[in-house]
Parts: structure tokens; sequence; C-alpha cells
């Protein structure tokens, strides 16, 4: 009889080649950031799998890519400008724009026009608004001091930093019941299926 979880533990390693760590490292991710990226691509994933298997179209390639991505612009810049930044330097590197919107989009659950304006990036709507950067934002979202974990820490985490009842956890939790429902499986299931 077959190993599941040796079966399961090679799925999960061809989905991150090594030409995704080189990119990564390119870039001038450090060791840190790299780790995050898979564990948020890892999660992303196992999303578009259950998606998939329901029959919705998802771009999967695009999902890996700004999963792995996503975080390249805090090579610059550890503050919420760092999804503006990765999306600046993915279209100078020639990334499709599915790629920057995917890495723009995927800071808190998404900064609206308004925002912008305070937090001094480009006014623009940065609310995820396609399938795949909403899969790749709530993936991030699981992954804390680079650790897969429950959604609470991240939202406990925001809420300090934001206040009770803040834009930004009440977009990740609209986003997460949106993904659940088509999924038609809980995120706690995904999480427990990765750790």
């Amino acid at each position: 009889m077959e190993n599941k979880s040796n079966r399961r533990g090679v799925g999960e390693e061809t989905i991150i080649s090594n030409d995704m760590i080189k990119e990564l490292m390119e870039f001038g991710c450090n060791e840190y950031l790299i780790k995050h990226s898979i564990l948020v691509t890892k999660i992303a994933h196992k999303i578009v799998e259950y998606l998939k298997k329901k029959g919705y179209k998802v771009d999967e390639k695009a999902v890996l890519k700004g999963a792995i991505l996503h975080d390249v612009g805090r090579t610059l810049e550890h503050s919420v400008r760092h999804g503006y930044l990765g999306g600046e330097i993915l279209r100078k590197k020639g990334y499709e724009e599915t790629i920057c919107q995917i890495v723009e989009k995927h800071v808190g659950g998404g900064i609206s026009r308004e925002e912008s304006i305070k937090l001094g990036l480009p006014e623009k709507d940065y609310l995820p608004s396609t399938l795949e950067e909403k899969i790749v934002c709530l993936a991030d979202k699981y992954v804390e001091d680079n650790n897969i974990g429950p959604l609470e820490i991240t939202l406990n985490k925001l809420e300090q930093q934001l206040g009770k009842d803040n834009m930004a956890n009440q977009r990740i939790l609209m986003i997460k019941m949106e993904i659940e429902n088509l999924m038609q499986r809980s995120m706690n299931e995904i999480i427990n299926e990765i750790i």
C-alpha cells in the first residue's frame, strides 16, 4: 500500500521549483522571506486544488507565481507599501500584469483608494477582486513568523495595529468566507492538510 504522507510530501515539493527559489534570491529575498513565500505558495496551491475540484476555473500558474513573489517588495521596505513596491519591481522586470496585481493587492485584506491616499501610496484601489488575487491574499494571512497557523493570529495582530473592527480584518474574513463557500470546505481543514 502506498504511503499517502510520502506521496503528499512529493507533491508539495514539486509545486515549488528550484527556479522559483532562484528567482526569489535574484530579487534579494533573504532566507526568512523565501521560507515565508514557500509556505504561502503551499497554502495557495491547496486552495486552487479544491476550487478546481469544484469546477472553478483558476489560473493556477498565476496563483503560484503571485504567491511565491508576493513579498518581493519587502526587499526594499517592510511597510504596508511593500505590496505596491513589489508590483512595481515586477512590472519593471516585465512580469505579466496579472502577477503584478496579485502582488500589489495581497496586503491586509486589500487597501481602498481612500486608504491608499492616507498611507502615502499612489491613489488607486488595491482591493483584491479576482479569485487569484483573493487566494494569495488569504493564503498569506495563515503564515505568521514563518509558521502556518490559525487565521486568528494575523487577525489579532492587525487588531493591535489598526484597532478593533478594522477594515483589514473585515475584508480578510469576507475573502475567507467567499473562498470557503466556493470550496465547500473550511480553511481550517485546508491548513490541517498542510501542517
